[in-house]
């Protein structure tokens, strides 16, 4: 089964998650230019990848001064000998030239290097042969075995971006976030009288919300990271879960059906009723699509609403399950959306109202990446019922 497209339009780290995703076998062919490339992936890890012009494996142990040419030299003459018997990997292997954990080092930072130049290109051509493994040249090429993760090759490639690229991608991020509301709200500081330390108290504050703020950046693009492993809905709802935590005191996960948003989970609601747990509560919350909530654009247009809940009889019975009827609340209600229709409700708020939500723009950010994960979850789930049905 062949597959091919341009790179504009689907960027190679992509197409090698969704072979990781679904632990796919074949092999991976790119041109660019004067560029061309090959990776073999073998049940969703790389097995081994190559670029022309480039470096063979061969030519960078030279390169690096880890076999001289004299002895490359004669490793080459004995192959020739008896062809087709020996591979470069035995060659070094079986003369003692090299240890295996020497030789399987360089040949994953070989493949490192290699895929990343390769997730690099944004224009170009890529053709997929599933389940055809192409032969690679053994004397000048040495592949990985056991294969190598494509989550980590692609997080280190991403390591290997320009400096200033990273640090400035960094910095906007942290711009972008107000510092996060802490799990236990602190009251404001208000100096009621002069006060020689109040300088002081400022300035340990702002020191805490730039902490709370780097905290938070970091934990964003770990999360984002992560979100590239799940290769179930669950997985990728649970864990925006864990994001909106940081930015709000409490939160719900609705479900879309049957013209309705139900509730599914929580974080943060309090057990205020001994005879419901808070999980209980909030499933038994259904509120009907149409009936002038904060959802309705929500799930009509898919677009994320942030402001106050205006008096409404649904708004009012959501909050007679989880508590601050009468409070003025900041809430937010984000929809994870998969081809076009969505599917999920992030429902979070500042209960009991002692500080205002901050952060929504990451959370917003890392749930338009959730959607692109799990439009890939279904597109493979799609590949897989056509190939059974073949």
């Amino acid at each position: 089964m062949e597959l091919s497209g341009d790179l504009g339009d689907f960027p190679l780290a992509d197409i090698l998650q969704i072979l990781a995703l679904s632990r796919k076998s074949g092999t991976l062919s790119l041109g660019s230019g004067q560029l061309s490339g090959t990776i073999i992936v073998e049940q969703g890890r790389i097995t081994h990848a190559s670029l022309v012009p480039g470096h063979t494996f061969a030519g960078r142990l030279l390169r690096e001064n880890r076999v001289s040419a004299e002895i490359m030299r004669r490793l080459r003459e004995i192959a020739d000998q008896e062809s087709g018997v020996w591979t470069l990997r035995a060659l070094l292997l079986e003369s003692g030239v090299m240890k295996p954990d020497d030789l399987d080092d360089i040949a994953r930072r070989h493949i490192n290097e290699t895929v990343g130049t390769l997730v690099a290109l944004e224009k170009g051509r890529f053709g997929i042969e599933l389940n055809q493994l192409q032969a690679i040249d053994t004397l000048d090429e040495v592949g990985f075995p056991e294969g190598l993760d494509i989550g980590e090759i692609l997080l280190g490639a991403a390591k290997e971006m320009d400096e200033f690229t990273r640090d400035h991608l960094v910095a906007s991020v942290a711009a972008a976030a107000a510092a996060a509301p802490p799990q236990e709200p602190e009251p404001a500081w208000i100096p009621t009288a002069p006060d020689n330390g109040a300088p002081d108290k400022i300035e340990r504050t702002e020191v805490k919300q730039a902490r709370r703020q780097s905290q938070r950046a970091s934990l964003l693009f770990s999360m984002l990271a992560e979100l590239r492993s799940h290769s179930f809905e669950a997985e990728v709802s649970l864990l925006i879960m864990r994001y909106a935590s940081e930015v709000a005191s409490r939160g719900i996960l609705f479900v879309i059906k049957d013209e309705a948003i139900c509730g599914l989970g929580q974080f943060g609601v309090k057990p205020e009723q001994p005879d419901h747990s808070p999980d209980e509560r909030v499933r038994e919350i259904k509120i009907p699509i149409g009936a002038k909530t904060i959802f309705d654009t929500v799930v009509t247009q898919g677009q994320p609403y942030i402001g106050s809940l205006s008096d409404n009889h649904w708004h009012a019975e959501m909050l007679k399950r989880i508590g601050g009827n009468g409070v003025p609340l900041s809430v937010f209600a984000i929809p994870l959306v998969c081809n076009d229709q969505p599917i999920f409700v992030f429902y979070g708020d500042n209960y009991p109202g002692l500080y205002d939500l901050s952060g929504i723009d990451e959370l917003v950010a890392l749930v338009n990446q959730a959607s692109v994960v799990l439009e890939k979850i279904v597109l493979e789930r799609t590949l897989t019922a056509m190939k059974q049905s073949q």
